[in-house]
Protein backbone atom coordinates (compact mmCIF):
# COMPACT_ATOMS: atom_id res chain seq x y z
CA UNK A 1 0.00 0.00 0.00
CA UNK A 2 2.78 2.37 0.90
CA UNK A 3 4.58 1.53 -2.32
CA UNK A 4 1.41 2.23 -4.37
CA UNK A 5 0.99 5.61 -2.65
CA UNK A 6 4.58 6.59 -3.50
CA UNK A 7 4.11 5.52 -7.14
CA UNK A 8 0.93 7.69 -7.50
CA UNK A 9 2.66 10.69 -5.94
CA UNK A 10 5.61 10.34 -8.30
CA UNK A 11 3.30 10.09 -11.32
CA UNK A 12 1.38 13.25 -10.28
CA UNK A 13 4.63 15.19 -9.79
CA UNK A 14 5.85 14.11 -13.23
CA UNK A 15 2.61 15.27 -14.90
CA UNK A 16 2.80 18.64 -13.14
CA UNK A 17 6.40 19.24 -14.26
CA UNK A 18 5.53 18.28 -17.84
CA UNK A 19 2.49 20.61 -17.98
CA UNK A 20 4.49 23.46 -16.50
CA UNK A 21 7.24 23.00 -19.08
CA UNK A 22 4.78 22.98 -21.98
CA UNK A 23 3.07 26.16 -20.74
CA UNK A 24 6.41 27.93 -20.29
CA UNK A 25 7.51 26.89 -23.77
CA UNK A 26 4.26 28.18 -25.25
CA UNK A 27 4.69 31.49 -23.47
CA UNK A 28 8.28 31.77 -24.66
CA UNK A 29 7.23 31.00 -28.25
CA UNK A 30 4.41 33.57 -28.12
CA UNK A 31 6.72 36.26 -26.78
CA UNK A 32 9.31 35.43 -29.39
CA UNK A 33 6.74 35.75 -32.16
CA UNK A 34 5.55 39.09 -30.86
CA UNK A 35 9.05 40.52 -30.72
CA UNK A 36 10.50 38.85 -33.77
CA UNK A 37 8.68 40.13 -36.86
CA UNK A 38 5.65 37.87 -36.48
CA UNK A 39 7.25 35.13 -38.54
CA UNK A 40 4.87 32.23 -37.99
CA UNK A 41 1.82 34.28 -37.12
CA UNK A 42 2.02 36.27 -40.33
CA UNK A 43 2.32 33.12 -42.41
CA UNK A 44 -0.83 31.81 -40.82
CA UNK A 45 -2.65 35.03 -41.55
CA UNK A 46 -1.40 35.18 -45.11
CA UNK A 47 -4.12 32.84 -46.27
CA UNK A 48 -6.70 35.41 -45.28
CA UNK A 49 -7.67 38.38 -47.43
CA UNK A 50 -5.14 41.18 -47.22
CA UNK A 51 -6.68 43.95 -45.10
CA UNK A 52 -6.87 47.54 -46.25
CA UNK A 53 -4.47 50.06 -44.77
CA UNK A 54 -7.45 51.75 -43.17
CA UNK A 55 -8.82 48.54 -41.62
CA UNK A 56 -8.67 47.97 -37.88
CA UNK A 57 -5.97 45.56 -36.58
CA UNK A 58 -7.02 41.90 -36.70
CA UNK A 59 -6.42 39.71 -33.65
CA UNK A 60 -4.41 36.54 -34.29
CA UNK A 61 -6.26 33.49 -33.09
CA UNK A 62 -4.76 32.01 -30.00
CA UNK A 63 -2.09 34.65 -29.61
CA UNK A 64 -3.98 37.50 -27.92
CA UNK A 65 -2.13 40.19 -29.88
CA UNK A 66 -2.84 42.32 -32.96
CA UNK A 67 -1.78 40.82 -36.25
CA UNK A 68 0.64 42.85 -38.32
CA UNK A 69 -1.24 44.77 -41.01
CA UNK A 70 0.73 45.06 -44.22
CA UNK A 71 1.18 48.55 -45.56
CA UNK A 72 1.40 47.16 -49.06
CA UNK A 73 -2.16 48.17 -49.90
CA UNK A 74 -2.08 51.67 -51.32
CA UNK A 75 -5.81 52.10 -51.43
CA UNK A 76 -5.83 51.54 -55.15
CA UNK A 77 -5.38 48.77 -57.66
CA UNK A 78 -2.74 50.74 -59.52
CA UNK A 79 0.01 50.21 -57.01
CA UNK A 80 2.78 49.71 -59.51
CA UNK A 81 2.26 52.48 -62.02
CA UNK A 82 -0.46 54.87 -60.86
CA UNK A 83 0.91 58.33 -61.57
CA UNK A 84 -1.53 60.68 -59.87
CA UNK A 85 -0.22 60.71 -56.35
CA UNK A 86 -0.39 57.13 -55.07
CA UNK A 87 2.60 55.09 -53.92
CA UNK A 88 4.59 53.81 -56.88
CA UNK A 89 4.52 50.21 -55.63
CA UNK A 90 7.41 49.01 -53.55
CA UNK A 91 9.89 50.18 -56.14
CA UNK A 92 9.03 53.69 -54.97
CA UNK A 93 9.35 52.60 -51.33
CA UNK A 94 12.82 51.27 -51.88
CA UNK A 95 11.62 47.68 -51.39
CA UNK A 96 12.35 44.87 -53.81
CA UNK A 97 9.05 43.98 -55.45
CA UNK A 98 10.16 40.39 -55.74
CA UNK A 99 10.82 39.89 -52.04
CA UNK A 100 7.28 38.80 -51.30
CA UNK A 101 7.37 36.17 -53.97
CA UNK A 102 10.57 34.76 -52.49
CA UNK A 103 9.16 34.84 -48.97
CA UNK A 104 5.86 33.36 -50.07
CA UNK A 105 3.85 35.90 -48.10
CA UNK A 106 3.35 39.60 -47.64
CA UNK A 107 5.66 39.80 -44.66
CA UNK A 108 9.40 40.18 -44.46
CA UNK A 109 11.22 42.98 -46.22
CA UNK A 110 8.03 44.60 -47.56
CA UNK A 111 6.67 45.07 -44.06
CA UNK A 112 10.01 46.25 -42.78
CA UNK A 113 10.30 48.64 -45.72
CA UNK A 114 7.02 50.40 -45.09
CA UNK A 115 7.35 50.25 -41.31
CA UNK A 116 10.59 52.16 -41.59
CA UNK A 117 8.84 54.96 -43.46
CA UNK A 118 9.48 53.71 -46.98
CA UNK A 119 6.09 54.77 -48.31
CA UNK A 120 4.91 57.57 -46.08
CA UNK A 121 7.97 58.68 -44.22
CA UNK A 122 11.01 60.69 -45.20
CA UNK A 123 12.15 57.77 -47.29
CA UNK A 124 9.26 58.20 -49.74
CA UNK A 125 9.36 58.39 -53.49
CA UNK A 126 10.91 60.99 -55.74
CA UNK A 127 13.14 63.99 -55.29
CA UNK A 128 10.67 65.51 -52.82
CA UNK A 129 11.69 62.98 -50.18
CA UNK A 130 15.36 63.85 -50.62
CA UNK A 131 14.55 67.51 -50.00
CA UNK A 132 12.86 66.68 -46.72
CA UNK A 133 9.12 66.76 -47.46
CA UNK A 134 7.40 65.02 -44.57
CA UNK A 135 5.14 62.51 -46.31
CA UNK A 136 7.39 61.82 -49.26
CA UNK A 137 6.55 63.17 -52.67
CA UNK A 138 7.78 63.88 -56.14
CA UNK A 139 7.80 66.68 -58.64
CA UNK A 140 6.34 66.36 -62.12
CA UNK A 141 6.28 68.26 -65.41
CA UNK A 142 3.80 67.98 -68.26
CA UNK A 143 3.83 69.07 -71.89
CA UNK A 144 0.76 68.91 -74.16
CA UNK A 145 0.44 69.28 -77.89
CA UNK A 146 -2.99 70.67 -78.79
CA UNK A 147 -4.63 70.55 -82.19
CA UNK A 148 -7.72 72.69 -81.64
CA UNK A 149 -10.15 74.89 -83.54
CA UNK A 150 -12.33 77.80 -82.46
CA UNK A 151 -16.05 78.10 -83.08
CA UNK A 152 -18.64 80.79 -82.40
CA UNK A 153 -22.36 80.63 -81.78
CA UNK A 154 -22.71 83.02 -84.71
CA UNK A 155 -19.89 84.26 -86.93
CA UNK A 156 -21.27 85.36 -90.28
CA UNK A 157 -18.62 85.88 -92.94
CA UNK A 158 -21.08 86.97 -95.64
CA UNK A 159 -24.49 86.25 -97.14
CA UNK A 160 -24.69 84.78 -100.61
CA UNK A 161 -27.87 86.00 -102.26
CA UNK A 162 -29.49 84.35 -105.27
CA UNK A 163 -32.12 86.67 -106.73
CA UNK A 164 -33.17 84.09 -109.35
CA UNK A 165 -34.34 81.63 -106.69
CA UNK A 166 -35.06 84.23 -104.02
CA UNK A 167 -32.76 82.66 -101.43
CA UNK A 168 -30.18 83.88 -98.93
CA UNK A 169 -27.41 81.60 -97.69
CA UNK A 170 -25.47 82.66 -94.60
CA UNK A 171 -21.82 81.60 -94.83
CA UNK A 172 -20.11 81.36 -91.41
CA UNK A 173 -16.46 81.65 -90.54
CA UNK A 174 -14.89 78.20 -90.79
CA UNK A 175 -12.01 77.93 -88.34
CA UNK A 176 -9.44 75.24 -88.93
CA UNK A 177 -7.47 73.10 -86.51
CA UNK A 178 -4.38 74.89 -85.31
CA UNK A 179 -1.33 73.77 -83.35
CA UNK A 180 -1.31 75.02 -79.76
CA UNK A 181 0.29 73.91 -76.52
CA UNK A 182 -0.12 73.46 -72.76
CA UNK A 183 2.73 73.12 -70.26
CA UNK A 184 2.85 72.80 -66.51
CA UNK A 185 4.19 71.05 -63.47
CA UNK A 186 3.91 70.70 -59.74
CA UNK A 187 4.39 68.45 -56.73
CA UNK A 188 2.39 65.45 -55.55
CA UNK A 189 2.33 63.32 -52.45
CA UNK A 190 3.23 59.65 -52.80
CA UNK A 191 0.70 58.49 -50.23
CA UNK A 192 -2.33 60.72 -50.02
CA UNK A 193 -2.94 61.71 -53.62
CA UNK A 194 -2.47 65.43 -52.91
CA UNK A 195 -1.20 67.69 -55.71
CA UNK A 196 -0.19 71.30 -56.20
CA UNK A 197 0.04 72.12 -59.91
CA UNK A 198 0.45 75.02 -62.29
CA UNK A 199 -0.63 75.03 -65.95
CA UNK A 200 -0.21 77.49 -68.81
CA UNK A 201 -2.33 77.01 -71.94
CA UNK A 202 -2.40 78.84 -75.25
CA UNK A 203 -5.01 78.01 -77.89
CA UNK A 204 -5.11 79.72 -81.28
CA UNK A 205 -7.22 79.33 -84.40
CA UNK A 206 -7.61 81.20 -87.70
CA UNK A 207 -10.19 81.36 -90.49
CA UNK A 208 -10.32 82.97 -93.89
CA UNK A 209 -12.64 83.20 -96.91
CA UNK A 210 -13.41 85.46 -99.87
CA UNK A 211 -16.68 87.10 -100.98
CA UNK A 212 -17.38 88.03 -104.59
CA UNK A 213 -19.44 90.76 -106.14
CA UNK A 214 -23.07 90.30 -105.25
CA UNK A 215 -22.36 88.86 -101.78
CA UNK A 216 -23.47 90.87 -98.77
CA UNK A 217 -20.73 91.42 -96.21
CA UNK A 218 -20.99 92.83 -92.66
CA UNK A 219 -19.38 96.18 -91.82
CA UNK A 220 -20.72 97.43 -95.19
CA UNK A 221 -17.63 96.02 -96.84
CA UNK A 222 -19.28 94.27 -99.79
CA UNK A 223 -17.02 93.94 -102.85
CA UNK A 224 -17.53 96.45 -105.68
CA UNK A 225 -18.08 95.26 -109.30
CA UNK A 226 -15.07 93.26 -110.42
CA UNK A 227 -13.67 93.25 -106.89
CA UNK A 228 -13.36 90.91 -103.91
CA UNK A 229 -13.69 91.14 -100.15
CA UNK A 230 -11.06 89.23 -98.17
CA UNK A 231 -12.41 88.08 -94.81
CA UNK A 232 -10.20 86.73 -92.05
CA UNK A 233 -10.46 86.05 -88.34
CA UNK A 234 -8.18 84.85 -85.57
CA UNK A 235 -8.65 83.79 -81.95
CA UNK A 236 -6.08 83.66 -79.18
CA UNK A 237 -6.79 82.40 -75.63
CA UNK A 238 -4.14 82.26 -72.90
CA UNK A 239 -4.80 80.94 -69.41
CA UNK A 240 -2.77 80.33 -66.26
CA UNK A 241 -4.15 77.92 -63.64
CA UNK A 242 -2.90 77.28 -60.11
CA UNK A 243 -4.70 74.40 -58.39
CA UNK A 244 -4.68 72.03 -55.46
CA UNK A 245 -6.01 68.52 -56.14
CA UNK A 246 -7.01 65.58 -53.97
CA UNK A 247 -7.44 62.02 -55.24
CA UNK A 248 -9.95 59.69 -53.55
CA UNK A 249 -9.46 55.95 -54.37
CA UNK A 250 -12.57 53.89 -55.07
CA UNK A 251 -13.25 50.27 -56.01
CA UNK A 252 -11.16 47.16 -55.42
CA UNK A 253 -7.55 46.96 -54.35
CA UNK A 254 -4.58 44.59 -54.37
CA UNK A 255 -1.82 44.46 -51.84
CA UNK A 256 0.80 45.59 -54.36
CA UNK A 257 3.66 43.65 -52.74
CA UNK A 258 4.49 41.59 -55.80
CA UNK A 259 3.02 39.05 -58.16
CA UNK A 260 2.62 36.49 -55.41
CA UNK A 261 0.17 38.68 -53.54
CA UNK A 262 -1.78 40.14 -56.42
CA UNK A 263 -2.30 37.06 -58.51
CA UNK A 264 -5.27 36.19 -56.31
CA UNK A 265 -6.88 39.47 -57.32
CA UNK A 266 -5.89 39.71 -60.96
CA UNK A 267 -8.38 41.51 -63.12
CA UNK A 268 -11.13 41.04 -60.53
CA UNK A 269 -9.95 44.03 -58.50
CA UNK A 270 -10.59 47.04 -60.77
CA UNK A 271 -9.48 50.43 -59.45
CA UNK A 272 -11.41 53.66 -59.73
CA UNK A 273 -10.63 57.06 -58.34
CA UNK A 274 -12.03 60.56 -58.21
CA UNK A 275 -9.83 63.65 -58.22
CA UNK A 276 -11.26 66.93 -56.98
CA UNK A 277 -9.41 70.15 -57.81
CA UNK A 278 -9.83 73.77 -56.85
CA UNK A 279 -7.82 76.89 -57.52
CA UNK A 280 -7.59 80.15 -59.43
CA UNK A 281 -7.31 81.11 -63.11
CA UNK A 282 -6.07 84.18 -64.98
CA UNK A 283 -7.15 84.57 -68.61
CA UNK A 284 -6.27 86.79 -71.55
CA UNK A 285 -8.62 86.09 -74.46
CA UNK A 286 -9.20 87.94 -77.70
CA UNK A 287 -10.49 87.61 -81.23
CA UNK A 288 -10.43 89.84 -84.33
CA UNK A 289 -12.27 89.93 -87.66
CA UNK A 290 -11.17 91.79 -90.77
CA UNK A 291 -13.24 92.71 -93.88
CA UNK A 292 -11.10 94.25 -96.61
CA UNK A 293 -12.99 95.15 -99.84
CA UNK A 294 -10.85 95.70 -102.94
CA UNK A 295 -11.71 96.83 -106.45
CA UNK A 296 -10.60 95.24 -109.69
CA UNK A 297 -7.13 96.80 -109.31
CA UNK A 298 -6.70 95.30 -105.79
CA UNK A 299 -6.92 98.76 -104.23
CA UNK A 300 -8.63 98.82 -100.83
CA UNK A 301 -11.93 100.67 -100.88
CA UNK A 302 -13.27 99.70 -97.45
CA UNK A 303 -11.44 98.30 -94.44
CA UNK A 304 -13.55 97.01 -91.54
CA UNK A 305 -11.99 95.68 -88.33
CA UNK A 306 -13.89 94.22 -85.36
CA UNK A 307 -12.24 92.90 -82.20
CA UNK A 308 -12.78 91.84 -78.60
CA UNK A 309 -10.44 91.44 -75.63
CA UNK A 310 -11.01 90.06 -72.16
CA UNK A 311 -8.61 90.06 -69.22
CA UNK A 312 -9.61 88.79 -65.83
CA UNK A 313 -9.36 86.11 -63.19
CA UNK A 314 -11.37 84.14 -60.72
CA UNK A 315 -12.06 80.77 -59.13
CA UNK A 316 -11.94 77.38 -60.76
CA UNK A 317 -13.03 73.90 -59.67
CA UNK A 318 -13.21 70.50 -61.33
CA UNK A 319 -13.78 66.78 -60.93
CA UNK A 320 -12.07 63.90 -62.71
CA UNK A 321 -13.05 60.22 -62.70
CA UNK A 322 -10.59 57.53 -63.79
CA UNK A 323 -10.89 53.78 -64.41
CA UNK A 324 -7.77 51.55 -64.37
CA UNK A 325 -7.22 48.36 -66.36
CA UNK A 326 -4.77 45.47 -66.51
CA UNK A 327 -2.13 44.46 -64.03
CA UNK A 328 -0.88 47.31 -61.86
CA UNK A 329 -3.35 49.64 -63.63
CA UNK A 330 -0.84 50.61 -66.30
CA UNK A 331 -3.68 51.66 -68.64
CA UNK A 332 -6.61 53.92 -67.69
CA UNK A 333 -9.38 56.01 -69.19
CA UNK A 334 -10.76 59.17 -67.67
CA UNK A 335 -13.24 61.99 -68.02
CA UNK A 336 -13.10 65.37 -66.33
CA UNK A 337 -15.02 68.60 -66.16
CA UNK A 338 -13.98 72.06 -64.96
CA UNK A 339 -15.96 75.22 -64.28
CA UNK A 340 -14.52 78.72 -63.86
CA UNK A 341 -16.06 82.06 -62.98
CA UNK A 342 -13.82 84.92 -64.09
CA UNK A 343 -14.27 88.61 -63.32
CA UNK A 344 -12.65 90.98 -65.77
CA UNK A 345 -12.89 93.72 -68.36
CA UNK A 346 -14.49 93.14 -71.76
CA UNK A 347 -13.64 95.57 -74.54
CA UNK A 348 -15.25 95.44 -77.99
CA UNK A 349 -14.33 97.81 -80.82
CA UNK A 350 -15.46 98.25 -84.42
CA UNK A 351 -13.55 100.46 -86.86
CA UNK A 352 -14.60 101.10 -90.48
CA UNK A 353 -12.24 103.05 -92.71
CA UNK A 354 -12.80 104.39 -96.23
CA UNK A 355 -9.37 105.33 -97.59
CA UNK A 356 -8.84 108.43 -99.70
CA UNK A 357 -7.43 111.89 -99.64
CA UNK A 358 -9.74 112.60 -96.74
CA UNK A 359 -10.27 109.14 -95.18
CA UNK A 360 -13.52 108.49 -93.38
CA UNK A 361 -13.16 106.63 -90.07
CA UNK A 362 -16.12 105.45 -88.03
CA UNK A 363 -15.49 103.91 -84.60
CA UNK A 364 -17.69 102.15 -82.06
CA UNK A 365 -16.44 100.96 -78.68
CA UNK A 366 -18.01 99.00 -75.87
CA UNK A 367 -16.36 98.42 -72.47
CA UNK A 368 -17.74 96.74 -69.39
CA UNK A 369 -16.76 94.59 -66.43
CA UNK A 370 -18.40 91.17 -66.45
CA UNK A 371 -18.34 87.75 -64.85
CA UNK A 372 -17.49 85.25 -67.58
CA UNK A 373 -18.42 81.57 -67.01
CA UNK A 374 -16.13 78.97 -68.58
CA UNK A 375 -16.98 75.29 -68.88
CA UNK A 376 -14.48 72.66 -70.02
CA UNK A 377 -14.74 68.92 -70.69
CA UNK A 378 -11.96 66.47 -71.42
CA UNK A 379 -11.81 62.71 -72.02
CA UNK A 380 -8.86 60.50 -72.81
CA UNK A 381 -6.71 57.46 -72.12
CA UNK A 382 -3.40 57.16 -70.26
CA UNK A 383 -0.65 54.58 -70.60
CA UNK A 384 2.24 54.27 -68.16
CA UNK A 385 5.43 53.78 -70.17
CA UNK A 386 7.66 53.51 -67.11
CA UNK A 387 7.56 54.30 -63.41
CA UNK A 388 8.36 57.93 -64.25
CA UNK A 389 6.77 58.56 -67.66
CA UNK A 390 3.16 58.34 -68.80
CA UNK A 391 1.49 59.32 -72.08
CA UNK A 392 -2.08 60.59 -72.50
CA UNK A 393 -4.22 61.32 -75.54
CA UNK A 394 -7.80 62.52 -75.81
CA UNK A 395 -10.30 65.16 -76.89
CA UNK A 396 -11.28 68.42 -75.20
CA UNK A 397 -14.12 70.94 -75.32
CA UNK A 398 -14.18 74.47 -73.90
CA UNK A 399 -16.92 77.12 -73.92
CA UNK A 400 -16.30 80.75 -72.98
CA UNK A 401 -19.70 82.31 -72.40
CA UNK A 402 -20.38 85.94 -73.38
CA UNK A 403 -17.14 86.20 -75.35
CA UNK A 404 -18.59 85.45 -78.78
CA UNK A 405 -19.10 87.86 -81.66
CA UNK A 406 -21.56 90.42 -80.30
CA UNK A 407 -22.42 92.31 -83.48
CA UNK A 408 -25.89 91.59 -84.82
CA UNK A 409 -26.03 93.04 -88.34
CA UNK A 410 -29.21 94.09 -90.12
CA UNK A 411 -28.09 93.19 -93.62
CA UNK A 412 -29.96 94.35 -96.69
CA UNK A 413 -31.05 90.84 -97.64
CA UNK A 414 -34.33 89.49 -98.99
CA UNK A 415 -35.54 88.88 -95.44
CA UNK A 416 -33.60 91.06 -92.99
CA UNK A 417 -33.40 89.02 -89.79
CA UNK A 418 -31.35 89.50 -86.65
CA UNK A 419 -30.47 86.01 -85.43
CA UNK A 420 -30.37 85.24 -81.72
CA UNK A 421 -26.77 84.74 -80.73
CA UNK A 422 -25.78 82.42 -77.87
CA UNK A 423 -22.58 84.49 -77.78
CA UNK A 424 -20.23 81.61 -76.98
CA UNK A 425 -16.60 81.29 -77.98
CA UNK A 426 -15.77 77.60 -78.10
CA UNK A 427 -12.73 75.39 -78.62
CA UNK A 428 -12.51 71.71 -79.39
CA UNK A 429 -9.77 69.40 -80.56
CA UNK A 430 -7.30 66.63 -79.90
CA UNK A 431 -4.41 66.65 -77.48
CA UNK A 432 -1.42 64.50 -76.59
CA UNK A 433 0.40 64.78 -73.27
CA UNK A 434 3.64 63.54 -71.77
CA UNK A 435 4.13 63.62 -68.00
CA UNK A 436 7.44 62.95 -66.27
CA UNK A 437 7.88 62.41 -62.52
CA UNK A 438 11.12 62.91 -60.62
Amino acid sequence: MKLRTQWVAALALSLAVTATGDWAAAQSRSTSLYRGSYGTATQAAATEETPSRMAAPVMNQGQGMPAKVSNSSSGSGDVGYMSNGYPQGYAGCGCDSGCCESNGSESGCCDNCCDSGGCCGLGGCGLGSLLGYGNGGEFFVTADYLNVRASFSQATAFVREDLATGSDQYIPMEFGYQSSYRVGGGWKSCCCGDQIRFMFTQMTSVAGTTAVNGDIVPEEASPPPGGLTHINANVDARTMDLECAKTIPLGGQCCGCGDGCCDSCGSHCPAWDLTWSGGVRWADVGWQEGFVAQDSTAATVIDGQVGMTFKGGGLRTGLEGRRYFFKDGWFSIYGKGDVSLLLGDVNVSSIRTVPGVNPIVNTQTFATRQIIPVTELEAGATGQVSSHLCLTAGYLFAAWHDLGIRQEHQLNTLQPITYDDGNILGFDGFFARAEFDF
